[in-house]
């Protein structure tokens, strides 16, 4: 129900025709055997490029989720469970406060989609609450993100839906922070802040209370590396460290990313997985699932895929969009969901829209690379900026010059 000027600025259960832009793209894939991190020159085999699969119709999104201000950065940061999605809106004005942020909540309603909540914080201004989202099952985080606009210090702060009371405030992991990425899957919810002491902060859930576990860290100090997305299924943690920006900043020549296993209620460092190419920006987005990793360098348009097995990673595919014009920042956002691979590329051009999301199909026994591409079903800028899917729904937001949009795919 739409109760004030905000949610009566919301378009629901908008149904627009979709677009595939389906023959004219295509993937390269490479493949590696072996476990260890990478060292220079290695070589990758090409494995049969093949275009994009052609759809016989249209895809369209069954809600398009929308604000009037595109100033309010709706859609800046989405997650869902399934039947929730859930909206960053961390500029909109609650109450009139300045940029003190929401969290717009929509769950599936018969054939729809509906609004079903605003969640705010402190209400403080330029608090930017929703800046930073995660969920999983009942349980959601909300934090902000430093922008360098006066930004304040606020906690993160968990919300719970139980017994169809709705979504509830239940507790506030830390004190005043920034976030610069977090995650939780389940009872585990880990955290990067931007005065933490390591790599990133583990918190466990037992008893319905929240506790902090450990602090996870890696052998290597100012490594020329920052901390830039975490990514867990309960019982892996990745943590992407692509290189530090900046002319006054030691530089490095790549990212990496850590990962971190549980064994007997511990977190333990197990590996450090790396790209296939000299300077790059790996690690820049992750994404686990089961055994299966995604992981985004944007700045040289690819995509990898890792897998476990017997305890080890190893690389199995790195992806490469050609097709969507140059530096499309393919990998710039990811996201896993059972088979699903998923790959944003909001600076892709085709035709007048701007961005694409890219789903990967994994190869056959014969190694054939197979994939598809869509593109907003309408002109949009940024389409595929920010990404997440779960149990078959997925949320794709964009925007154009006035307006911004959260789509809905299922």
């Amino acid at each position: 129900m739409m109760r004030d000027e905000y949610t009566r600025r919301t378009i629901l259960g908008y149904l627009a025709g979709g677009t595939f832009a389906g023959i004219s793209g295509c993937l390269e894939v490479f493949s590696e055997n072996g476990t260890s991190p990478k060292s220079e020159g290695e070589n990758w085999k090409t494995v049969s490029p093949k275009p994009f699969t052609e759809v016989s119709k249209p895809r369209s999104p069954v809600a398009t989720l929308g604000s009037s201000d595109r100033s309010e950065s709706f859609g800046q940061e989405v997650a869902t469970t399934g039947d929730t999605v859930f909206v960053g809106v961390p500029q909109a004005a609650p109450d009139g406060v300045k940029k003190a942020g929401i969290v717009a909540v929509f769950e599936r309603s018969g054939t729809g989609w509906e609004q079903t909540a605003t969640l705010t914080g402190r209400k403080h201004k330029r608090d930017y609450f929703g800046g930073q989202i995660a969920a999983s099952g009942s349980t959601l985080l909300v934090g902000n993100e430093y922008n360098y606009s006066g930004t304040s210090r606020i906690p993160v702060s968990v919300f719970e839906r139980s017994n169809g009371d709705g979504w509830q405030l239940t507790t506030e992991l830390t004190e005043g922070v920034y976030i610069e990425s977090m995650a939780v899957a389940d009872d585990t919810a880990v955290l990067r802040t931007a005065d933490s002491d390591g790599l990133v902060d583990v918190f466990e859930r037992e008893s319905r209370e929240w506790r902090r576990r450990q602090t996870l860290s890696d052998t290597s100090r100012d490594d020329g590396r920052i901390v830039r997305s975490i990514a867990t299924d309960g019982k892996t943690i990745l943590v992407g460290a692509p290189p530090k920006s900046g002319p006054k900043r030691r530089r490095t020549g790549s990212g990496v990313v850590h990962v971190f296993s549980r064994s007997s209620g511990t977190w333990s460092h197990r590996t450090t997985l790396s790209g296939a190419t000299g300077k790059d920006h790996f690690g820049w987005s992750v994404s686990v699932v089961n055994g299966k990793a995604l992981i985004g360098d944007y700045i040289n348009d690819t995509a990898y895929v890792f897998g476990l097995s017997d305890e080890q990673w190893s690389r199995e595919q790195m992806y490469t969009a050609t097709s969507g014009g140059s530096h499309q920042y393919f990998g710039n956002t990811v996201a896993i969901d059972g088979d699903t691979l998923l790959v944003g590329a909001p600076h892709a051009q085709f035709g007048d829209s701007v961005g694409a999301v890219y789903n990967l199909d994994q190869p056959s026994s014969t190694n054939e690379s197979r994939g598809i591409y869509f593109t907003a079903p309408d002109t949009t800028e940024q389409f595929g900026d920010a990404i997440a899917t779960r149990n078959g729904t997925t949320i794709v937001a964009g925007r154009d010059s006035e307006e911004s949009f959260v789509y809905i795919y299922e």
